[in-house]
């Protein structure tokens, strides 16, 4: 296995950025300089793109978890790229970090490591905002992932700044500060409703995405019962129902922390696995 962590200048962003990138050790090794006819040889890597939450970076997932161990036994790739607390956003007052996620980044792990195109061998996943961002990338790019399994996802996020609602559920103080970052993420501060029916909210990105035939990715939601984001899971997944789109489910006791997604992660790869059997590409 190599775990690498690499530092770049993106176009999009205007500024330096980092990713740490697991290669399994099922990539034989050589001694061969022209790695691009290695690679296209022995075939290229199914790849997780696995998103952090906010006030996270890119290296959280591979320090406080097993993502490695994981990734080696199943033989996947895991891109764990940065975003900053951007809410993976065009951000009214930051980068165009939606942009850098839908284009620059993609092609540049692509064209640099032996990870696959194809729509069968590329999944997202991600936490709190990573999980926000995997739903939202996964109604963006359906034609790009075959899975999607958000972790505690902040999908509500649009809809608590339209209502100015910032309660964490159950119990704890409200967070009246939160409003004035996602100002400066959405750029709405004078009317805040108008974040919804943009591509900040995943609700009108999925309505759209059924109302336009597109064939979406297979969805497993992981829920800590005691996690705030819990509620605000529950209503989309209803609203998912209701538009005739089955989203898988698991919950279990748990909160908002890294007990709980260390609880999931090994459910993001058996269930990608289990989808990948029923593609008949594994």
């Amino acid at each position: 296995m190599a775990v690498l962590t690499i530092h770049f200048n993106s176009k999009t962003l205007r500024l330096a950025t980092a990713a740490r990138i697991i290669i399994p050790s099922n990539v034989p090794r050589s001694e061969s300089p022209d790695y691009e006819a290695l690679y296209g040889a022995k075939g290229r890597l199914p790849v997780l793109w696995l998103l952090h939450g906010g006030g996270d970076n890119y290296t959280d997932w591979n320090n406080y978890t097993k993502v490695q161990f994981y990734a080696d036994e199943y033989g996947y790739a895991v891109v764990m790229p940065d975003a900053q607390t951007s809410s993976y956003a065009n951000m009214a007052y930051g980068p165009n970090w939606l942009d850098f996620y839908m284009n620059e980044l993609p092609e540049y792990m692509y064209s640099r490591f032996p990870l696959s195109r194809e729509r069968c061998d590329n999944f997202i996943s991600g936490m709190s905002m990573g999980g926000y961002g995997t739903v939202k990338f996964a109604l963006l790019q359906p034609e790009r992932f075959s899975v999607a399994v958000p972790l505690a996802s902040a999908v509500e996020v649009p809809k608590r700044y339209a209502e100015s609602r910032w309660e964490r559920v159950p119990g704890g103080a409200p967070q009246p500060g939160k409003q004035h970052m996602f100002n400066d993420i959405y750029g709405f501060a004078d009317d805040p409703k108008k974040v919804l029916g943009t591509q900040e909210d995943c609700y009108y990105l999925l309505k759209k995405a059924v109302e336009e035939g597109k064939e979406l990715p297979r969805f497993l939601h992981c829920q800590g019962t005691e996690d705030h984001t819990y509620n605000g899971n529950v209503e989309y997944r209803a609203y998912a129902e209701s538009l005739g789109v089955h989203l898988d489910w698991i919950e279990a006791p748990g909160m908002h922390d890294w007990d709980s997604w260390n609880l999931y992660l090994p459910e993001v790869f058996k269930y990608i696995k289990k989808c990948r059997e029923e593609m008949g590409v594994e």
